[in-house]
Parts: C-alpha cells; structure tokens; sequence
C-alpha cells in the first residue's frame, strides 16, 4: 500500500512539473487607474487606443474612468482623492490646473523620471509644453491643445450683405447688424467664466497680470483690458448679445445651428457637436477677429499627469508617453482633438479644418499659469457679472478683481 501511494505522489508530481508555467504578464498584470473628462466621441477613440496600449503591453491593464465634463465638479472629485489617499496614476487634467497641483505636491516632475528629458520634450509645440512648466519644472505631458476661433453663419452674413469680419470694430458692427431682438442675436457667449471671453479679451490686448504673476495691479485693470470688456458690456446692452451667458436660455451651440445666434466662439470639438446633433448645418470657420495688436484667443487642452501617490508609476508613464505619440494623437484626431506634437504639422491624416486653429494658436495666450488660477478665474467671472448688471462700472469691477487678485498672489 506504501508503495503504491509513492508511486502515486510520484506521478503527480511528475504532472505538474510537465504543466508549462503561466506567463509573467499573466501573473504580474499591473493597472493603471486613468482619470479623463472625454467626451462620447472622444471616448470611443480612447477606447481603441486602449486597445492598442495593452496588445503591445500585456503586462498593463488601463482602467479608464469618465467623469462629467464639469469642470468644478471634477476638480472637487480630485481633491477628494487627494485628501483620501486614493488618487488614480494618472489623469488628463485640463492645462489650467497643473500648476495647482504641482504646488500642492501631488505631481511628479517629468522632467525628474523621463531620460535625456531636454530632448524629448522639443517635440512638442512650444505653449502646450509650457502649459506644464512651475516652479522650474515640468510635471505633466501636453497629449491636446486647442483654442477657440470665430464660428459664423454664412447664410446670414451673405443675406445681410456682409463680410466675416476681421477686425474688433467689423465684429461689433455685424453683431448688431444681425441682430433682431429676442428672435435672433448677432453674437452669443457661453457664460462668464474667463474662458468665455477670453479670445476677445486678449485680441483687444487685454492681459491678467504681469509676466512673473506678480501682480494684477495695472494689468487686468489696464487701459485695454478695460476697453475689451467695455466692448462685450456694450454689446450686450445694445441687445447685440444674447443674455443667455448669465444663465439659462437656449446654448450656444444650439442656438448657432438654429439660426438664433449668428456668431459664436468656440473650439474644434464643435464639428463631431454638430455632425452628431445637427447633420445639415454647416460649420463656417474664421480667425478671432483683431484689435490692434492682431488676431489673439485662448490656449486649451489637457496634459497627461502623473500623480505621487501612483504604485505603479513606471507603467503609468509608459501610457502617458503612448498618449502623447504620433500614433496616438492621430487617432484621437477623428474626434477634434489637435495634436500637441510639431511633427505632425501637415500630416495628412488630419482634419483639414484643424488649419485654421493651429493658424490662431500662433498667437492664442495662456490663462495664467499660477496656483490660484481658480480663485482668479472666479474674481474675474464675478466682476464680468457686475458689469453686466450694470452694479459696477467695467473700471470700477476690474480695479476690485485686480485688488482681489494681488491678495492673492501676495501669500506666495
């Protein structure tokens, strides 16, 4: 019987030593957490580069999480995970919080993790890479860029005999041109917030603070800052704006495709908005028009980055670097997003409209690269409101803001 049940552990062990073993990448698959605000388009085209992602790396598994493309409301979902100790590895965080955040400590630095890092960032475009850059680092990757340009209806223009205006005057003119009372609007905003009026903000050369953001004093409350929002307060007492940017009303892209808002401002991400919503309507493109110094607007976009609290940050950045590659970027360029990556300039993989953003990125502006940006904005958007019901004069609402502003600034 003895024998028997040796013969019988032998053979077992025999077996299992004939069992070929399970692949590393089977036993030791790491996941990356992954944090976006995509939109469904876009999101579909994140998908597929997952895909991709993980048939070349079998090791890594990303697990992607979609939040709301509420911007206050994501931001409050990161700080949670902030404070609770439970960040994700690496989230596409809008280009206006990274400095925020690198202060705060919760960033790490590329430029500490990446070799020979000098050389591999001069592939990017120079503003979405600086979008990164605080205190004397780089904590994030640019994987999109965007600005806003002006979006009008040609129908209308050519009804009314006009021409898509070029200059800050030709604009005001056609917007109130086009205008009759509540059943049409010449120009629509989507609200107060600085991203809003932005583009024709800083066309008019306006500008928030001084380049080393030290001080708002003298500069939001400039001359020209003024006088660009004088022109947007003008306009929306003329009854040549819709009012709709103090809340409720019809969208402005809503309002655009149904022939209520003749002009708008807005992004790249409009024309899968209006294929996907409105198939029929034609999206017509042009620059912001100029004020003296020329045609401005608005950087956007996201950057890729990597937090501190990460397990797993050698695989994290290895999805961040895949993000930010030529391959990458031209398939999320089916869905509107502008590749940060200068070599791609031309490519004939992408849209054909993205020539006129890149055109105005050329001379679009930073909102201000500085750990209070959220605060600023919200100075900025309170004072838009004052001018707009009349409580303060554009002068009187700036001179606060910038008040507001250097209070903040002078804690750092």
């Amino acid at each position: 019987m003895l024998r028997r049940f040796a013969l019988l552990i032998t053979a077992l062990a025999l077996m299992v030593a004939l069992v070929p073993a399970l692949p590393a990448a089977a036993q030791d698959t790491v996941t990356v957490k992954y944090w976006h605000t995509l939109s469904d388009s876009e999101t579909e085209k994140l998908d597929e580069l997952i895909s991709m992602f993980e048939e070349a790396n079998p090791g890594i598994k990303i697990e992607a999480s979609r939040y709301a493309q509420n911007a206050n409301e994501f931001r409050q979902v990161i700080m949670t995970a902030l404070a609770s100790g439970d960040p994700p590895d690496v989230i596409r965080m809008d280009i206006a919080w990274v400095s925020e955040f690198a202060d705060l400590g919760a960033l790490v630095a590329m430029d500490e993790v990446i070799p020979d890092f000098d050389t591999y960032k001069e592939q990017f475009f120079p503003a979405p890479l600086q979008t990164n850059y605080f205190a004397g680092h780089y904590y994030g990757l640019p994987v999109s860029t965007n600005t806003q340009v002006l979006l009008y209806n040609r129908a209308q223009f050519e009804e009314a005999g006009l021409e898509v205006p070029t200059t800050i005057n030709e604009f005001v003119d056609a917007a109130c041109a086009l205008s009759n009372g509540e059943e049409r609007y010449g120009y629509a905003m989507g609200g107060t917030y600085f991203w809003a009026p932005a583009p024709l903000f800083f066309a008019q050369g306006g500008s928030i603070t001084d380049p080393e953001v030290t001080t708002a004093d003298g500069y939001l409350n400039s001359e020209a800052s003024v006088a660009a929002f004088e022109t947007l307060v003008n306009l929306y007492n003329d009854g040549c704006m819709s009012p709709n940017l103090l809340g409720g009303g019809i969208a402005t892209d809503a309002g655009h495709a149904t022939d209520l808002y003749s002009m708008i401002i807005d992004g790249p991400w409009m024309v899968s908005i209006y294929e996907a919503n409105y198939p029929d309507f034609e999206v017509n493109f042009a620059l912001v028009p100029a004020g003296e110094t020329g045609t401005s607007s608005v950087v956007g976009g996201e950057d890729a980055v990597l937090m501190d609290g990460s397990k797993h940050q050698e695989e994290a950045l290895k999805w961040m670097q895949f993000l930010a590659s030529d391959e990458a970027q031209i398939v999320m360029a089916d869905a509107g997003v502008i590749p940060t990556l200068s070599g791609l300039t031309g490519n004939e993989a992408l849209p054909e409209y993205f020539q006129i953003f890149m055109e105005q990125l050329e001379t679009a502006n930073l909102r201000t690269p500085s750990p209070h940006w959220n605060e600023m904005d919200n100075a900025i958007n309170n004072a838009y409101q004052y001018m707009l019901r009349g409580e303060k004069t554009p002068q009187e609402a700036l001179d606060d803001a910038a008040a507001e502003i250097d209070a903040m600034l002078s804690g750092d």
